[in-house]
């Protein structure tokens, strides 16, 4: 029988994998908006910057319900947790390359290596307490 301490965990789990669904919808529904919010500049919403979040965005949605398979499926938690943090700190790199090149989207890129950071910290601290 699981303990009150599991089912929390098990609501901190999906609650992670909510928040990336969250993220992987953003450019599906709320595009511009979240473009603005992060800091892009106007020029760069394009029918195909729109198509590449969306790509990422389909990945996220993905990443987050490989976390309700984790929660249904203790065994293969540890692998769900350290590949979600993988994934974010791949993010991470990848917005570091905007910066260091001066590519004037360092608010954006910043916000995003934050998020990424932040997620990826949260899944690692999953995978130590799991």
């Amino acid at each position: 029988m699981r303990t009150t301490g599991m089912r929390f965990f098990d609501l901190v789990v999906i609650a992670f994998g909510l928040g990336r669904i969250a993220i992987g919808l953003a450019p599906f529904v709320a595009a511009k908006s979240t473009s603005r919010m992060l800091g892009f500049p106007m020029s760069h919403d394009t029918a195909t910057a729109r198509l590449m979040a969306r790509f990422f965005g389909v990945r996220d949605i993905g990443l987050g319900v490989l976390a309700f398979y984790a929660v249904a499926h203790p065994e293969a938690a540890s692998f769900v947790f350290v590949f979600n943090a993988c994934m974010d700190a791949g993010d991470l790199f990848s917005v570091t390359i905007p910066i260091i090149k001066r590519q004037g989207i360092d608010r954006a890129a910043a916000l995003s290596g934050l998020m990424a950071a932040t997620g990826g910290l949260g899944w690692l601290i999953l995978w130590l307490v799991a």
